[in-house]
């Protein structure tokens, strides 16, 4: 697609997205404290929140063969109060085991070694989900999700908290159902809170200028990530089955293996668990198994 016509259709996109659209959500909210810590400050009901920091697609990893996530927006407030914002036009994406792993990675990379949990009580890890659907079906603009001891009624305080706002509720007479509105909104003229007018002025009148330079930035990263991923994928992958080798030749010592194919010492045992358990339960013939590439 040439230049120009990417230009036009970027235009056209612009004029039928809202916040809720990801790529116009990435742009809005990169690096923008302001923006953030208003939207903030009106789902948490807290006026004298400050935001000190704001990144979007941030990368949490956990330990070796855990499933990584990357947060649509990831904020930090004064207070050391995280913040994972998921933006949601799927259901399917908001269920609760994601918003309870979301906020699992982020309570897995906030403790530093050698320090204590009650640390984490000071560094609350808050999980919201800004949903298209009303996903819970009580009609509600917001659904507050927080642990508590159920003989007693009163809070765990474990620091955690989840939240999902419902989009699709209609009563715009509120603070939360002025920002609901907003996010709804299509034109940037006809936002209830002007401090979010400027930023989506200047995104969708810049005759796709920004929206297109942002988006080939993201597509390039994705495919380097791509790229990177599936390298990194391959290497593990040799260095599994180089130290599977080492092991069928009488090599026993782990640590050494471990040592000689790069590799922890938790990730060689994982591969002798995996390939004792394909053997015992999928392979007729594990001599056939063990000669087909990849393994």
């Amino acid at each position: 697609m040439a230049r120009n016509e990417l230009f036009e259709e970027v235009k056209q996109e612009l004029s039928q997205v809202n916040f809720l659209d990801d790529d116009y959500a990435r742009i809005f909210f990169d690096d923008n404290i302001k923006d953030t810590q208003l939207v903030l400050r009106i789902i948490m009901d807290k006026q004298d929140l400050v935001v000190i920091s704001v990144n979007v697609q941030k990368k949490f990893y956990g330990p070796d063969e855990a499933h990584g996530v990357t947060f649509d927006i990831y904020a930090v407030d004064s207070e050391n109060r995280q913040y994972d914002i998921e933006l949601q036009n799927d259901s399917e994406g908001a269920i609760p085991q994601r918003a309870d792993y979301n906020c699992a990675m982020m309570t897995v990379n906030t403790l530093k070694k050698r320090e204590r949990y009650s640390e984490l009580a000071r560094r609350e890890r808050v999980v919201i989900f800004i949903t298209k659907h009303d996903v819970f079906r009580g009609n509600f603009p917001l659904y507050t999700v927080k642990r508590v001891i159920q003989e007693t009624g009163k809070d765990f305080n474990d620091g955690t908290y989840i939240f999902y706002v419902n989009t699709a509720h209609k009563d715009y007479t509120t603070a939360l159902g002025k920002l609901i509105h907003d996010f709804n909104c299509k034109g940037s003229e006809d936002l209830c809170y002007h401090e979010l007018t400027e930023t989506a002025r200047c995104i969708k009148r810049d005759e796709g200028g920004k929206f297109v330079k942002s988006i080939d930035k993201i597509r390039a990263e994705e495919r380097a990530e791509a790229t990177a991923e599936a390298t990194a994928a391959t290497e593990n992958r040799m260095r599994k089955n180089f130290a599977l080798d080492l092991i069928r030749l009488g090599k026993n010592a782990l640590d050494d293996i471990a040592q000689v194919c790069h590799m922890t010492l938790e990730q060689v045992r994982y591969g002798i668990v995996h390939t004792i358990i394909i053997f015992i339960f999928l392979v007729d013939d594990p001599d056939i198994y063990l000669s087909r590439p990849g393994v």
